[in-house]
């Protein structure tokens, strides 16, 4: 029988800790893997905190906010950034949040800080929208410039290879929609100008939070995401999931399938969302009366293991927004227009068919290569 050797004073499950710790910190060096040293970790934090308060005080400078009381901040500023999302280098941004909000008072509760997503190589950026005089100041990041932020966050403007402020209030842009086509095609921020007229407008106009998380998710504010939105909210209040929650299968997928992955948490790592990309031919062959068919819902019935669904069309409404050529002011307005009715999902969302399927079938197994589950409704010719 084999004796088992313990460090005195030290339970087993402690030993066999260190032992576990030692052995990973070794393969990691062996590996060529340094590890982590808090004190980096520590100098990275402070480093990107100090870059989200000082765009935030250059940004404040650039939009001439003359009342800087913190109440008044909170009132007022919309703050957007992809920090967090987007890398430099292969540092994380994330801390440039804290810093926007420990200067300006935007934050999450107070659905003000709205972090974009973007691809962790797309520039680090900022904005900061003043709904009282309708400016936004909006600011890119160097890369090559991070290198040169010295102790305690020090650092100068060349940190901003893009330094811009606009007025983008909706009023205003409506009013010039010529001017501002120009702006925009000239990319004054950076390419994002569709993203951060929308978003901070519809913030700006009292957007609920479930809508900015999907409007954040898609990276931008459009009609095409609002319909998630709406479907997402009809399925709440007319198809409320059971415990198992939902299973979605788009049928003709666009932006909506964005805010439905958000508000029903139903996606396709946890196998409850699938798609499927219909052909032109596919198109000719649905029944007339299931054209705008697009989306089919499943639940669980109560008590059961059977499910039923409904399959789901949206009807676009006439928004009577002006086409003026300007297509950020052209959506912008419909986006208002969407918002506005957000709380009557059942104008724009209806249902097509609703039914059960056989006892024993699950919604994956109609998802599945080959099977096209209109037809197996009879929806098409």
């Amino acid at each position: 029988m084999k004796k088992h050797v313990y460090l005195p004073g030290k339970t087993p499950g402690f030993s066999l800790a260190v032992l576990f710790v030692f052995l990973m910190a070794h393969a990691n060096v062996s590996a060529g893997k340094a590890t982590t040293n808090p004190a980096d970790m520590s100098s990275s934090y402070e480093k990107w905190r100090s870059v989200g308060e000082f765009a935030a005080g250059t940004a404040l400078e650039m939009i001439e906010v003359q009342d800087r009381s913190r109440g008044n901040m909170e009132r007022n500023l919309v703050v957007l950034s992809n920090a967090g999302y987007a890398d430099v280098g292969e540092e994380s941004t994330e801390a440039s949040l804290d810093g926007l909000s420990e200067k300006t008072g935007a934050s999450r509760g107070r659905n003000t800080l709205i972090e974009i997503h973007s691809a962790p190589w797309a520039p680090l950026w900022f904005a900061f929208y003043d709904k009282a005089s309708g400016r936004c100041a909006y600011l890119e990041v160097d890369p090559s410039e991070t290198g040169k932020i010295g102790a305690g966050g020090k650092t100068s403007h060349a940190l901003f290879k893009i330094k811009a402020s606009e007025r983008i209030d909706a009023r205003y842009l409506f009013e010039h929609p010529a001017e501002y086509k120009t702006k925009f095609e000239n990319k004054i921020f950076g390419g994002n100008e569709f993203r951060i007229v929308t978003i901070a407008n519809a913030v700006a106009e009292g957007a609920p939070a479930c809508a900015v998380r999907a409007f954040e998710f898609h990276d931008h504010y459009c009609p095409g995401v609002t319909s998630g939105i709406l479907m997402a909210e009809y399925l709440r209040k007319h198809f409320p999931a059971q415990k198992g929650g939902y299973f979605v299968h788009s049928v003709q997928p666009w932006c909506k399938e964005d805010a439905l992955l958000v508000l029903l948490n139903a996606t396709p790592g946890k196998r409850s969302y699938a798609v499927s990309y219909p052909s032109e031919e596919d198109m000719k062959r649905i029944a007339p009366e299931a054209k705008n068919a697009s989306t089919i819902v499943y639940r669980q019935k109560d008590g059961t293991k059977n499910w039923e669904g409904i399959v789901l069309a949206f009807e676009w409404a006439e928004t009577q927004c002006p086409q003026s050529g300007n297509m950020v002011v052209d959506k912008l307005c419909a986006d208002l227009w969407y918002l506005e009715n957000m709380d009557k999902p059942e104008n724009f969302v209806k249902v097509v068919k609703a039914f059960d399927l056989p006892q024993g079938v699950a919604p994956s197994d109609w998802a599945r290569p080959g099977k096209d589950p209109l037809a197996m409704l009879g929806m098409v010719e």
